[in-house]
């Protein structure tokens, strides 16, 4: 992917598509030990035979690329600060944070290539709206990570004032937990203990994804509340 300079995209230089794979299939899970822009997530889901084999979801590889993208501007942006910035390297501790929740995301997206989670990603599936509210969340964050970045480039660096009321703006639309969509897992019958099962990652991915958007609040609480 094209790294952006600035926040247009450029959609006729995305990334290609990598080759499709039948549905049923999860992704290789690949060591992501060093998020960033060389992590399996930033590339485009899915692994579908194609988009019609699981309909509706379409906005959900649009809300991942576009978090994507916007993650990769911020990684360019803290790329020109110079090191030993102690603000700098909060927000490049945070950045990495918005990894995660960007990876548990595609795990996700990748567990809905399996047709039994129809029940969840429908018009009034439990997932959907955790899903939607976590990319919406995450990127009012990035943002607000972006326009700190680009203030410590210059002098007289950030209006911390102006940033502790963007976190507040972010925080109203933060992603709350939600017993409902682990009810609604259990309750799809699925043996998660079976190691053959393509869907025993499921309770573990949906934990992951509940998890690393609380730690990731939390973080943004300790720096800018």
């Amino acid at each position: 992917m094209v790294i952006r300079k600035a926040k247009v995209r450029d959609e006729s230089r995305a990334p290609a598509l990598p080759p499709r794979k039948a549905s049923y299939t999860r992704l290789t899970r690949i060591d992501r030990g060093s998020p960033g822009p060389g992590a399996p997530s930033t590339l485009p889901p899915p692994p579908f035979e194609s988009e019609a084999a699981v309909p509706g979801l379409e906005w959900w590889l649009d809300a991942h690329m576009a978090l994507v993208a916007e993650i990769l501007w911020l990684e360019q942006l803290l790329d020109a600060v110079p090191e030993g910035s102690a603000h700098a390297d909060t927000v490049r501790r945070i950045t990495a944070h918005t990894d995660t929740v960007r990876d548990a995301l595609y795990e996700l997206y990748c567990d809905a290539a399996d047709e039994r989670l129809a029940p969840l990603v429908g018009p009034d599936g439990a997932l959907v709206p955790q899903v939607r509210d976590s990319y919406a969340w995450c990127e009012r964050v990035v943002g607000l990570l972006v326009a700190v970045t680009s203030a410590l480039r210059a002098e007289p660096g950030p209006d911390w004032t102006a940033v502790k009321l963007g976190f507040r703006q972010a925080a109203k639309i933060y992603p709350s937990q939600r017993s409902a969509l682990r009810q609604a897992v259990r309750e799809l019958g699925v043996d998660y203990t079976s190691p053959v099962e393509p869907l025993r990652n499921l309770p573990g991915d949906i934990e992951q994804l509940l998890s690393s958007t609380e730690e990731l609040h939390v973080m943004l609480q300790k720096r800018f509340a």
